[in-house]
């Protein structure tokens, strides 16, 4: 099994550190495929995509995108998730929902992981406060300016490497 083959199947024991490298990854493993989907979800406002255990749908209202999901063969949706605005400048647009894309799909593994060794507990569905991709994920709710230091400090280079070798 690879690396990224046991993450998925991790869950709610995804540390961390794994979660944001995992996050990372997605974004440089997916990054046309993101593109790709960000564009038909600009053109047809819905997308439906499957990770891990966990089905999710995008939506864009307007500016505004966002997701719900539900674990694969159940009928409940857990609705708009994560909402994002969006910014009207068609490449930085598609940056955010390429970024939007990789946070949502670390949360469905998180919530809904494949089967494995480690024994998951039913519960409600679990955020991440702040998304990966605003700097106040890195300073717990703080300034940006900390958030952008901490980023900085953050070494996950080993994480990232075995996911790029799986």
């Amino acid at each position: 099994m690879s690396f990224y083959e046991e993450l998925l199947t991790l869950g709610q024991h995804l540390h961390e550190r794994e979660r944001l490298a995992l996050y990372k990854f997605l974004i440089e493993s997916k990054c046309d495929t993101y593109k790709s989907n960000a564009m038909k979800l600009i053109n047809s406002n819905e997308l439906t995509s499957e990770i891990a255990n966990g089905e999710i749908i995008y939506s864009l209202k307007g500016d505004v995108v966002s997701y719900s999901t539900r674990k694969s063969g159940t009928s409940a949706y857990q609705e708009n998730v994560r909402e994002l605005k969006l910014n009207p400048i068609s490449k930085l647009r598609v940056r955010k929902i390429i970024k939007f894309f990789a946070q949502a799909e670390v949360e469905v593994i998180w919530n809904y992981p494949l089967e494995g060794r480690n024994p998951q507990v039913e519960g409600s569905y679990c955020i991440i406060s702040y998304p990966f991709f605003d700097l106040r994920y890195f300073s717990n709710g703080g300034s940006r300016l900390l958030g952008l230091i901490n980023k900085l400090r953050i070494d996950d280079s080993d994480i990232r490497e075995k996911l790029k070798v799986s």
